[in-house]
């Protein structure tokens, strides 16, 4: 799993970039909607996807947006074989347990 977090790959500017390498999967950031991630990597078909809830949501709530958001993803993935739901980026240290517990229910 390829990830490059920062300005230079912030609204997928380099995913086409990273699926070139020859990795298995790219992982996507919360700075572009999964759905365009997988247009813009559409003639890439053997690359997954990994992604991409936006930390701060996750963090800030609240758990209404943090379920809707997460199956708006899962949604974007269905019938895709090789995609994992997880963050856009790492967990924000503050991030309150119970908004954990709702991303994984």
């Amino acid at each position: 799993i390829y990830m490059a977090p920062g300005p230079q790959s912030t609204g997928g500017r380099r995913l086409k970039l990273l699926a070139g390498t020859g990795v298995d999967i790219v992982s996507i950031d919360h700075t572009i909607d999964m759905g365009l991630a997988m247009k813009i990597l559409a003639n890439h078909e053997n690359i997954g996807f990994q992604g991409n809830l936006d930390p701060q949501i996750l963090r800030d709530g609240p758990l209404e947006a943090i379920r809707s958001d997460t199956l708006a993803i899962l949604e974007t993935m269905k019938g895709i074989k090789r995609c994992i739901l997880n963050l856009g980026h790492g967990i924000l240290p503050d991030t309150p347990e119970t908004h954990a517990e709702c991303f994984v229910q």
